[in-house]
């Protein structure tokens, strides 16, 4: 089988079936994408909070792409096995006046650098927190025609944000068009289950696909098959603290849990608020712990001891 490279010389903010395939390649074959960050390149490490709030909006979420896979048709399942992902050294988080979980948080756009150091960064005062590199979207183009913003995700995949597509993970998505038009990007070194902030660290980066074609299979829409490890094992090595909130709105239980998260973090390390907030965006996992005491839903965030120092 072969093995196929595509740079980020061209990168795209929408999905269209319409683009036409940068690269045919064989089912079986292997293919390593070059990613920009969320940014699309805009976002560099000496970057301020206050140029960070000019970059381009409309440039948010660049994706590489797309691959066209050989015989692929609608009614068939594309096998997307995630071998290796490799960072840059460097990430970004920001946090947003109007965006994120906890709107208007923050009166100004803020922006933290992160110094990715292997598999870990120190970047956080006090924190020494895990990276779990993977792609905030794998997709295939779209059934409807036109151009279609990249935020919401669907039966197609796209913006899914599901931190467990890490490397050793598959991900199988139902094909819409001909050649299916596999694109990725929007990877992160690490996201907790929520990305609460608005962004996880938002990196560039590549990542290794080998792509099989199922035929004749319909899905209806994405399925993971994910190692069973599925937190950092550093962290599963101590304690978590839980917190936990209860509401009729799902929401209202989330926003209470990270702000006590938040309140947490400072007390704890001195963290600022803006600081705190970001950390809980990418290493606080929230869960849903009950849905059947209606009318109330049971939100519970996990905060892993391991991260201080």
């Amino acid at each position: 089988m072969a093995h196929h490279s595509l740079d980020r010389s061209i990168t795209y903010n929408r999905w269209n079936r319409a683009y036409e395939p940068r690269v045919t390649i064989e089912a079986g074959d292997t293919i390593t994408l070059a990613m920009n960050d969320a940014s699309d390149g805009q976002v560099h490490p000496e970057m301020t909070g206050e140029e960070f709030g000019r970059i381009d909006s409309d440039l948010i979420h660049a994706l590489t792409g797309p691959v066209a896979i050989a015989g692929a048709e609608p009614g068939d399942q594309l096998k997307i096995e995630i071998q290796e992902y490799q960072h840059e050294g460097w990430a970004w988080t920001c946090l947003h006046p109007v965006r994120g979980l906890l709107e208007g948080f923050v009166k100004e756009h803020y922006l933290h650098i992160w110094k990715l150091e292997g598999n870990q960064t120190k970047s956080m005062p006090g924190l020494t927190l895990d990276l779990r590199p993977f792609c905030g979207i794998i997709g295939l183009q779209r059934a409807d025609e036109g151009e279609f913003r990249t935020r919401p995700p669907g039966p197609f995949g796209g913006n899914m944000d599901v931190k467990h597509l890490t490397a050793g993970s598959t991900l199988f998505l139902p094909v819409s068009i001909p050649g299916a038009g596999l694109c990725a990007g929007d990877s992160h070194a690490a996201q907790g289950d929520g990305e609460v902030c608005i962004n996880g660290m938002e990196a560039p980066m590549s990542v290794t696909f080998k792509v099989d074609l199922i035929k004749d299979t319909p899905l209806a829409g994405p399925y993971i098959q994910t190692p069973g490890e599925l937190i950092s094992p550093r962290y599963a090595a101590k304690p978590f603290h839980a917190f936990v909130e209860s509401d009729e709105d799902p929401r209202t239980a989330c926003k209470r849990v990270v702000l006590r998260a938040i309140d947490y973090l400072i007390g704890r390390v001195g963290l600022s608020q803006e600081q705190a907030y970001i950390t809980c965006s990418v290493v606080l996992d929230l869960k849903v712990s009950q849905l059947v005491n209606v009318p109330m839903t049971t939100i519970t965030g996990y905060l892993p001891e391991a991260i201080f120092d």
